[in-house]
């Protein structure tokens, strides 16, 4: 009983302090940016609360984010800000993304290898994004149970194409040959720096296959989908092993914002949020142009997030105000009218939460993907990516997600259904009945 309901990600027990699992050293990698750190910390301080001894491994950059969640930070080698803004690049196509990917990697193959072989040998259990096959041959070689977590569709179905590939409407054979090719190119890829490594370190190394490689120690290891079935039902050909628990997040802690922040949200309508998160692309400046021309226009309200994003200090107009430093997205979406963001997993799953039409200006990877999904449940425009952005364009994306109401009217329903999902408790259900057995997950 309990396997499907996490599977479905349908309810779940409230969160305890303790488990009837014994405590096990967890590590927990997030290989990308933000989004694919922030899950962690939501899975991490549920285990955490657990009793389990947990870790939060992933680029340098992001050891703030991690402390300050209060969880013990290990460092990956690597800059996480020039990793992703040599994916994330306007009209990045499947072919263009591999050779980012690659170009991003090869100056740290190695040493990434090492921290993660490193990270491995010191846990009882691993939770990982996905970085290939090769987190499946330390675990197997380390004889630990392993977990891969994904934040988008990549085991194989024809209900979907996979994200970074182009969702043109071929059919369902189509989307599953995507998923295939995808396979192929990430496994040449990863054969090429790793096999080497891996015969000097005695590791098995896996073969290129067509599709994910789950079998380790003659167990199928457990996939756990941070995504509410509210948002991607699951599709039927997904093997048992595969389970969309529901979006992992934290619930909202005390905040307190800044002043001028708080002045701002009071002083008229509610704003729009704008925010672009990790992504880098062209320059700070012209962004920033794009934005306020196309706020001008329609005489909006916004806060505007800077994030990584090159943002040049000049004077701004009154009805914008400029957003630096961190401020949970679970406390600013409530208090917005919108959002127009990047289309990461997190920050989707955030602003539909919170109940606000969303519009996707993706810049690559999986963001099409969601941008694609929130218009597909009525809770926002047609995705405009980054590399179509103009002002105009912009301005009439942004008449249509605030003007039109049933944008609203079906973002209040998904939310209703987000809110009673209890996707982190699912996971970690799921994790300690692997580890525990069933009765310790009850």
């Amino acid at each position: 009983m309990l396997q499907r309901m996490a599977a479905q990600g349908n309810g779940g027990a409230p969160s305890r302090e303790r488990s009837a699992c014994p405590p096990k050293r967890i590590a927990l990698i997030g290989i990308g940016s933000t989004g694919d750190v922030q899950p962690m910390i939501a899975l991490g301080h549920e285990l955490a609360r657990r009793g389990h001894d947990v870790s939060v491994t992933a680029f340098a950059a992001l050891r703030p984010l991690v402390e300050e969640a209060g969880l013990p930070f290990v460092p990956l080698p690597g800059d996480a800000q020039r990793y992703i803004s040599g994916l994330m690049k306007p009209g990045a196509s499947a072919l263009t993304f591999l050779h980012r990917l690659e170009t991003s990697l090869k100056e740290v193959a190695n040493p990434l290898f090492d921290a993660l072989y490193d990270v491995c040998r010191g846990a009882e259990a691993v939770v990982t994004s996905f970085f290939g096959s090769t987190p499946y041959s330390l675990a197997e070689k380390l004889n630990i149970p392993i977990f891969q977590a994904h934040y988008y569709p990549m085991d194989i179905t024809g209900d979907c194409s996979v994200p970074v590939m182009p969702p043109v409407p071929l059919g369902r054979e189509y989307n599953r040959m995507t998923y295939r090719l995808a396979y192929l190119l990430v496994g040449g890829l990863e054969t090429r720096y790793s096999h080497r490594w891996c015969r000097a370190n005695g590791i098995r190394a896996r073969r290129v296959r067509p599709r994910p490689d789950y079998r380790v120690a003659n167990r199928d290891i457990p996939v756990l989908y941070a995504i509410s079935p509210t948002v991607l039902p699951r599709p039927a050909e997904w093997a048992p092993n595969i389970h969309l628990t529901g979006f992992w997040q934290d619930e909202p802690a005390p905040f307190a914002p800044p002043e001028a922040l708080e002045a701002f949200l009071a002083a008229g309508e509610k704003p729009v949020y704008i925010g672009f998160g990790s992504m880098k692309s062209g320059t700070g400046a012209q962004l920033l142009r794009i934005t306020l021309e196309a706020l001008r226009q329609l005489n909006l309200r916004a806060v505007l997030a800077a994030g990584w994003g090159e943002v040049p200090e000049e004077d701004l107009p009154d009805t914008v105000y400029l957003l630096r430093g961190f401020v949970p997205h679970g406390w600013l979406f409530e208090r917005v009218a919108a959002a127009v963001h990047h289309g990461g997993a997190g920050t989707t799953a955030s602003s539909l939460r919170a109940g606000i039409p969303t519009l996707v200006v993706p810049f690559g990877g999986d963001q099409y993907f969601w941008g694609s999904r929130v218009h597909a449940l009525g809770c926002g425009p047609k995705p405009l990516s980054r590399s179509q952005l103009t002002a105009e364009r912009f301005a009439g994306r942004l008449q249509s997600l605030t003007a039109t109401e049933d944008y609203a009217r079906n973002a209040r329903q998904i939310a209703r259904a987000l809110r009673s999902e209890h996707g982190t408790q699912n996971a970690a259900d799921l994790i300690e009945q692997e580890l525990c057995g069933p009765a310790a997950a009850r």
